[in-house]
């Protein structure tokens, strides 16, 4: 049975809020890592015989995600998740690690990358972590790199991540990252974008690369209305599931 018809059978159907459909070529579709995501789930069936509908869904982002908090503690994290290839410069006036939480440290490093970082598409330079940070300027893959670096480096286990991103002008590759929070799990995280959250318009595929033409992929239908609505902060959406259980922690992300 095909990789993607199975996925159709052990996911349980759930309502849920914003929802992208695309269709792929089989040789795209191949890459795809279909199956439970974040707060969704990503779901193949067959199209025709030369292409693959594509279901990316996003369970409400208002209330509690859907994962059993306190059964997934960071010893559950892979260890390559916390190899730091290369010590990297403190950024200036981040101070001591005690007192953030493993959120704190995400938000925190996602944002200063934000900030500090310029996103330059063209850039030419080389996108290792060290490289990125010494110039101050990199393509999605070394911002993502520099972020994943930066959060190895306290402890918060974190991996780059590659697929698709469906943006208003057509599908891209797109390098974006995860970081593994205890309690809750891996949570996904994109420099200018979003921390805890990501779109449905975020496609998770292996072995994806610039180089794979992009060719046939077709948006059938995107709607993206309650991650648009998520709360931002420093011009980060956040997850509220994450950002604020109570007001007090609210509080002390805002003034990170």
């Amino acid at each position: 049975m095909s990789r993607w018809i199975i996925g159709l059978f052990v996911l349980a159907r759930t309502a849920t809020a914003d929802q992208m459909q695309i269709l792929l070529p089989l040789s795209l579709a191949a890459r795809v890592e279909a199956g439970p995501r974040w707060d969704g789930a990503v779901i193949l069936e067959p199209a025709s015989a030369s292409a693959v509908k594509v279901t990316v869904e996003q369970f409400s982002a208002v209330g509690p995600a859907p994962t059993t908090v306190g059964q997934l503690p960071l010893e559950l994290a892979p260890r390559a998740a916390l190899e730091v290839d290369a010590w990297l410069p403190w950024p200036a006036g981040w101070g001591q690690l005690e007192g953030f939480t493993y959120w704190q440290r995400l938000w925190r490093t996602v944002a200063w990358v934000t900030q500090n970082i310029r996103w330059d598409e063209r850039d030419l330079g080389a996108q290792d972590a060290r490289s990125v940070l010494a110039r101050r300027v990199g393509r999605c893959s070394g911002r993502a790199n520099l972020v994943t670096a930066l959060l190895r480096q306290q402890g918060v286990p974190a991996r780059v991540v590659h697929g698709l991103l469906i943006r208003p002008e057509g599908a891209a590759w797109h390098r974006w990252g995860e970081a593994w929070i205890p309690g809750v799990g891996w949570r996904p995280f994109d420099p200018g974008v979003a921390v805890g959250v990501v779109s449905v318009r975020y496609l998770p595929m292996t072995g994806a690369g610039e180089g794979i033409p992009l060719v046939g992929v077709a948006v059938i239908s995107l709607v993206e209305e309650e991650f648009l609505r998520l709360p931002q902060l420093r011009g980060l959406r956040v997850a509220p599931s994450l950002l604020a259980p109570s007001p007090r922690r609210a509080q002390e992300a805002r003034r990170l």
